[in-house]
């Protein structure tokens, strides 16, 4: 009698524990995993980034780049024409360098809601070589991009060398490259003719923001061909 007792004991324990298994897993099915490059909830953010965006003037072009002859807007100009349009709307952003558990430095962009909501992009700081030149301008390089992609801004002289750059911030962010590098035989040639022109081949790099030739894209080969012959016969004359 008493065996039947603990045994009937023992089941209402089992039934007990089992009731209380099913409310937790009922309850984790309905919590919604937080996205770590966003607040909770971002309705309000969303609300103001859509009429924000609505009033977003088309960015002209205000600089060109020394090697390749293209105009483009910086950063600042960028800045200087959506920050009242931003603040207008109860918005601001902010950039900070962070660096995380493997020592890469990482670049936080964050669009801030006076609600206190919050969205936000992480973009890997990745220099060329390691001086302070280098990290600076490539520092320079991905806030430029990293504001225009959170806030979806495009500009009026978005040309080949818009669009190169572009491509090469999908591909420092992690994604795959939208271009095609050059070939083999190609960079021989590039090789070959900048043999003895340092100088030239860190325009090249800095201004496609590559760390090796083998890397450029292979629709701006004959352009570059161009242009370092060009470069190098006006050095000749001077």
């Amino acid at each position: 009698m008493e065996e039947q007792k603990q045994g009937l004991e023992l089941i209402k324990i089992l039934e007990a524990l089992d009731h209380y298994i099913e409310k937790k897993v009922a309850l984790k099915s309905n919590l919604k995993p937080l996205d770590s490059y966003e607040s909770e909830s971002t309705n309000e953010i969303h609300t103001a980034l859509s009429k924000a965006q609505g009033e977003f003037p088309p960015i002209g072009y205000n600089r060109e780049n020394p090697y390749f002859k293209n105009k483009y807007a910086d950063f600042d100009s960028i800045v200087r024409t959506i920050r009242p349009l931003l603040s207008k709307h109860g918005l601001s952003v902010t950039q900070q360098t962070v660096i995380n558990a493997q020592g890469i430095v990482i670049l936080k962009t964050k669009l801030r809601h006076m609600s206190g909501q919050w969205i936000e992009t992480q973009t890997r700081i990745t220099p060329t070589k390691t001086d302070m030149q280098s990290y600076g301008s490539t520092l320079s390089y991905m806030k430029r991009y990293s504001y225009m992609a959170l806030l979806n801004i495009t500009t009026t002289d978005e040309g080949e060398f818009e669009e190169i750059e572009l491509n090469h911030f999908a591909k420092t962010v992690g994604g795959k490259s939208a271009y095609q590098i050059i070939t083999s035989e190609q960079l021989e040639e590039l090789q070959y003719e900048l043999d003895g022109y340092k100088d030239i081949t860190e325009k090249i790099l800095q201004a496609y923001n590559i760390t090796k030739l083998a890397d450029m894209p292979k629709e701006k080969y004959l352009a570059s061909i161009k242009r370092i012959k060009e470069i190098k016969q006006a050095s000749k004359t001077i």
